[in-house]
């Protein structure tokens, strides 16, 4: 078998493990999601949004990019795996503590409730770990072992699940509840460094050439994540300052939701980082944009029949996932839908530009993206709330889309073959015309009736290659 072929299928059956490991860890997630709104409400939520938007204005300053750095810097065969991501290790760990360290201490200024502020400091123990775990997931993917990864959240996920039903039982509260989100982070991360610590050897260490290294590349993502974070969590973050704990809860409800699809794309688009990379190296352009289309066409695959579907199902979505409290969040999905397919795509070529060591050309995009951004959410939030938020949402994601599609274009004369969009797309108003006729059918039973519907359009328009889905099945594992 070509060396090619063989890594293109070790991808793909990284890729099939994965998904199946993140819809198990995606269904316990969302069973939690479930009983958490249920049992704070829709101010309780609210506070526990406003928490976790706090300290990602923090995570901000920790985050460095240093998942992409690292995966990309232990992918050049010439450099040194375990010296690499021992080093990038401990460059996270200094910088959580003292950058997360301030969290508790400036969340005091601010006019929160008292809940929120012990929230705070409470939560931050998870951040650190969440940081962690972030930066030794490098070594998963580089080596395409991807399903210790999923071990790692399955078992950290259902100690999570049992934590916080513990704490409701206990009438432990917003705490109780944020004690076992910091438990989920806390295992997950203890569990992946028993695994890459075996091969790899990770150990705290410091050496000034290896940092420099690191830094040196990291800095312009490091940058463009920060001013990404900006506008991804500024709204939240706004909004609790100046409108109601309940309108927060509203509006951080499907945004929970929306980020398990958005991590399931992060985890598809971290495997591919590796193979542009060393296609990059290579100059095998044609692989590059070979790999670029072919995920391009998944993505659409995936995001259109999201957007139709959700405009049918976004309530009844938001009803089965956190309760009759948050009805009105159904509406507000339906908008986010749109933002979320705008990332979906937006990442594909922000890896690409990282790849290709084009990522400092983002940086103006990116600041012009944030302080366009927080200033239309301090207006339409105003006068507007959620639903001015939601909007300028679509709005900062389409504009970084853009921009991210531009620069790709610029250096590898690529831009996608759209003819499978309209594939489907034509599948999608099929799958619309069975949900319209069928909208008295429970939840579950629409998701399925259209989920076929779509397939199966699809597949009679000729949008589904069926020699490659025999291809991926006769995968096995290395």
């Amino acid at each position: 078998m070509m060396p090619y072929m063989l890594e293109a299928k070790k991808v793909a059956h990284n890729t099939i493990i994965q998904m199946i490991g993140k819809a198990a860890t995606t269904a316990i997630a969302l069973v939690a999601f479930g009983i958490m709104t249920r049992h704070l409400g829709q101010e309780g939520f609210g506070f526990f949004s406003t928490i976790y938007a706090f300290l990602a204005i923090f995570g901000i300053l920790i985050d460095l990019g240093l998942q992409m750095t690292t995966t990309k810097l232990i992918a050049d065969p010439r450099e040194n795996e375990t010296e690499i991501l021992s080093n990038a290790l401990t460059i996270r760990l200094v910088a959580s503590v003292i950058f997360l360290g301030l969290a508790p201490l400036v969340v005091m200024l601010f006019p929160y409730a008292p809940v929120v502020k012990q929230g705070v400091a409470l939560a931050v123990i998870g951040f650190v770990f969440a940081s962690l775990t972030a930066t030794i997931t490098s070594f998963f993917q580089k080596n395409l072992v991807m399903h210790q990864v999923v071990v790692a959240e399955i078992v950290a996920k259902i100690v999570y699940l049992v934590a916080m039903l513990v704490a409701i039982r206990a009438q432990l509260g917003l705490l109780g509840i944020i004690g076992a989100v910091v438990i989920d982070s806390v295992l997950t991360f203890l569990i992946l460094y028993y695994f890459a610590s075996r091969p790899a050897l990770l150990r705290l260490t410091y050496n000034l050439r290896v940092w420099k290294k690191i830094l040196v590349q990291t800095w312009p993502i490091a940058v463009t994540i920060a001013l990404n974070l900006i506008y991804f969590k500024g709204d939240i973050f706004i909004m609790s300052l100046i409108r109601s704990q309940a309108e927060v809860g509203l509006y951080g409800a499907p945004y929970r939701v929306l980020e398990v699809m958005i991590n399931i794309v992060y985890l598809f688009l971290g495997l591919l980082l590796p193979i542009i990379v060393a296609s990059y190296a290579a100059k095998n352009f044609e692989k590059i944009k070979t790999t670029l289309q072919t995920s391009f066409d998944v993505l659409v695959m995936a995001s259109i029949p999201m957007i139709v579907g959700g405009l049918f199902l976004g309530r009844p979505l938001m009803l089965l996932m956190a309760g009759p409290a948050f009805a009105v969040s159904g509406d507000i999905i339906k908008i986010l839908f749109f933002a979320t397919a705008a990332i979906f795509f937006a990442s594909l070529f922000g890896y690409v530009i990282v790849a290709i060591d084009r990522q400092r050309e983002m940086i103006k995009f990116y600041a012009l993206n944030a302080t366009l951004s927080i200033a239309g959410y301090s207006y339409f939030i105003v006068h507007f709330g959620v639903w001015g938020a939601a909007w300028m949402t679509v709005a900062t994601e389409l504009f970084m889309l853009i921009t991210a599609m531009y620069v790709v274009h610029k250096h590898l004369k690529f831009f996608p073959n759209l003819r499978f969009m309209g594939k489907a797309l034509g599948a999608s108003i099929v799958m619309a015309a069975v949900l319209y006729i069928t909208s008295s059918l429970a939840f579950v039973w629409a998701v399925l009736l259209g989920g076929t519907s779509y397939i199966a359009a699809l597949y009679l328009l000729r949008g589904v290659d069926t020699k490659l889905i025999l291809e991926i099945l006769k995968v096995r594992s290395s």
